[in-house]
């Protein structure tokens, strides 16, 4: 079958207009990008880094944030405007072999070698005490595709790209007490995914 036809260079104008109607990043959250984009060999400079020398890729210190994106039939949504499309499973950036799951905080979009670039800042879920995950039932059951951790925050985040992401995520809230945890938990589960995404 054909491949799929690569999105059309964006002219200069198109560029400049994105550009106008973005809005500012904050700076740790520039800074992260810039990490993460420098991980890749791509050798984007900061636009704080003063002078830079003719010819430099400069990374904008502005984004479009959007509030949904769509990857095929599935939208993904940040935690602020649908929590439920929020939840995902997705390739650890640094270990593509490694499986996360976490919840998106923002979609940013931004125009990168004239082409509108995507990013989602994810924050990961927070495993529980590994005397505490022994208790659930899914501890030995992994082909439910279902674990529990932590229902409050980690701060710990992750800059991934749209091939990244796997699957929405089923959660539910377990109050304290449930399977013998003692703090608030959350049932994850990716069998959503039913082989669509690798």
């Amino acid at each position: 079958p054909a491949g799929r036809r690569a999105a059309k260079p964006l002219s200069e104008a198109s560029v400049a207009q994105i550009l106008k109607v973005s809005k500012d990043l904050p700076e740790e959250d520039y800074e992260n990008l810039l990490q993460y984009l420098q991980a890749k060999g791509q050798p984007w400079r900061s636009c704080f880094d003063l002078p830079h020398p003719n010819g430099a890729l400069v990374l904008p210190p502005v984004v479009l944030y959007s509030r949904h994106f769509k990857i095929g039939d599935w939208t993904f949504s940040r935690f602020k405007s649908r929590k439920k499309n929020s939840r995902i499973q997705y390739k650890d950036p640094q270990d593509i072999t490694t499986f996360c799951t976490g919840h998106i905080r923002e979609i940013w979009q931004i125009p990168l070698h004239n082409h509108l670039q995507t990013f989602f800042l994810v924050e990961r879920h927070k495993p529980l005490p590994f005397g505490a995950i022994v208790k659930t039932p899914y501890y030995s059951l992994p082909l439910f595709k279902t674990s529990v951790v932590a229902a409050e925050a980690s701060n710990q985040f992750d800059i991934i790209e749209p091939h990244h992401i796997l699957t929405h995520l089923t959660s539910y809230f377990r109050p304290p007490g449930t399977f013998g945890i003692t703090i608030p938990s959350l049932v994850i589960c990716w069998a959503l995914n039913c082989g669509r995404r690798a």
